[in-house]
Formats: structure tokens, C-alpha cells, sequence
């Protein structure tokens, strides 16, 4: 079991046990509210759930799709993701800050700044990116849950991530969002000539959907019988090479030994 999965079943106990039931826009939930979890050392194992099994080439997907500024439902199913219909309008058209407002926030091309700060000040405190424009939540499909990233080197040679997340879907979205986040922090180390680290979320309203929470016994049951060995990966890509050049198959996982795989109602 890799330590993201150990802190991972300490988080959804947490819900279960003191959360608070509310009625939300898109249904009831049981909720806690500030939350941080480590994902653990990226460079020594990939932070992806044993308990079921995760389809992790659609995340790889997403993450190549926003990398390249979607606009169009197409731009994610060309990349191997296909869940983003739930938000898109009936022309196939999506207006997202994912990705687009990464390279585009009101003319700041916050990857171009990010990627020379890397490379040519390494100990900048202000290495961020954010999705998140208030004067564009009205217009959106989607507004960004995982908002903003802050990236940190280390040693001279390592770089960290703190994710910081208003609104997580905790068992359909957070486990993905793992397996995005630690694919990102590998392209982009590759790209700058770093080693990927630690990445820690920071979690704002962490919630299980009421409809979810049978399979949430399923799942914890299925825990208690997980793989000792953890996940690694492989990275087929030229050092230096550009992430938006990632392609899902650039990125393969050994030795990911799961349980069966378990259905939740995806929430719009």
C-alpha cells in the first residue's frame, strides 16, 4: 500500500465517522472542512489507490488535455479521457480555467513564468499557478476545484508541490487528482532538469455524496487485502522535453497490483 493510500483510508474513516450531512448544489454530502493529506515521495512510488482499481490513463488524459488549453470536448477524448461530457454544452464546446487560464490569466502566461523561475531562480517563493479568476466563475461550464499550485525546490534538485483544493469529490475525484498531480510534478521535473518529490494538498470542503457511501464500504473492505508492493513508473519522454508534449503512453505504471474495480454515480 503506498502511503498516499494509508492517508487516504484515514481521510474517508475521518467523513464517515464525523462528518456533517449538507444539502449542496448537486446533492447531500457528508462533509468535514480543512483537511491536509501527503501524497508521499513521488521519485520512490506513484500515489495511486490498491483498494480498486483506478482507470489511470483517462487522469493522464485530462492532464495532457489541459496542458494543451482545452476548448472543445474533442481536445479531452483525443488524449484517451472521456468524462468530461457532464460539462459540455450540446455543441461540444467547454469553457473551463483548467489549463487555459494556467497559460492565459489576463495575458500572464503563468507556465512560461513558472518554468523560468525553475530553471533560473529555483528558490522564488512565488512559484504559483491558479485557475482560479473570479470574474470568470459566471461564464464557466466548471469552475476550478484544485485551484492553485505552488511549486518548491529542495536540495538544490527537487521539486515539491503544495495542491490546494476547494471542493473534493473525495472518492471519485481525490484519487484522480492524485494520479494528476504526481504526473505533472514528473513532466515538469523532467522538463527543468529536476527530480519529482513531495506533493502535499491542501483540502478545503472534503465530502463523500450520500450515493456513494455503500460502495465507500465496499472499498474499505476490499483495503484489508492490498498489494505489498507499491506502484512505480516509467517516464518515456527526452529530459527536457516539453510537458505539453506529454502523451498518456509516455507514462507507465509497474508493479500496480489492485483490487476490483468499484462504481460511483458521477456528480455534475
Amino acid at each position: 500500500m503506498t502511503q498516499f493510500e494509508a492517508n487516504y483510508i484515514k481521510l474517508v474513516n475521518k467523513i464517515v465517522r464525523e462528518g456533517v450531512d449538507k444539502d449542496t448544489r448537486n446533492g447531500t454530502t457528508r462533509s468535514i472542512f480543512g483537511e491536509m493529506i501527503d501524497l508521499g515521495d513521488v521519485f520512490t512510488e506513484f500515489p495511486i489507490i490498491q483498494g480498486r482499481k483506478m482507470f489511470h490513463k483517462g487522469v493522464l488524459g485530462e492532464l495532457a488535455a489541459m496542458l494543451n488549453q482545452p476548448k472543445h470536448i474533442g481536445d479531452f477524448k483525443k488524449k484517451g479521457c472521456n468524462y468530461w461530457d457532464k460539462w459540455a454544452k450540446i455543441d461540444g464546446s467547454i469553457n473551463i480555467d483548467y489549463g487555459n487560464a494556467w497559460y492565459n490569466f489576463n495575458g500572464v502566461d503563468q507556465i512560461a513564468a513558472l518554468k523560468y523561475k525553475l530553471k533560473n531562480r529555483p528558490n522564488d517563493r512565488r512559484m504559483i499557478v491558479t485557475g482560479w479568476n473570479p470574474g470568470n466563475l459566471d461564464d464557466l461550464d466548471l469552475p476550478c476545484c484544485h485551484m492553485m499550485y505552488q511549486f518548491h525546490v529542495s536540495n538544490g534538485n527537487t521539486l515539491n508541490m503544495l495542491w490546494t483544493q476547494r471542493s473534493v469529490d473525495t472518492m471519485i475525484g481525490l484519487p484522480s487528482d492524485a494520479i494528476f498531480a504526481a504526473a505533472w510534478l514528473i513532466i515538469l521535473a523532467n522538463e527543468v532538469g529536476l527530480k519529482p518529490g513531495n506533493i502535499k494538498m491542501s483540502l478545503g470542503d472534503v465530502h463523500i455524496y450520500h450515493e456513494h457511501l455503500e460502495e465507500v464500504i465496499t472499498y474499505l473492505d476490499q483495503t484489508k487485502s492490498v498489494s505489498t508492493y507499491s506502484p512505480r513508473w516509467e517516464l518515456n519522454m527526452e529530459r527536457g522535453q516539453a510537458m505539453e508534449e506529454f502523451m498518456p503512453s509516455m507514462l507507465t505504471l509497474t508493479s500496480y497490483e489492485h483490487n476490483a474495480p468499484i462504481s460511483f454515480e458521477l456528480k455534475r
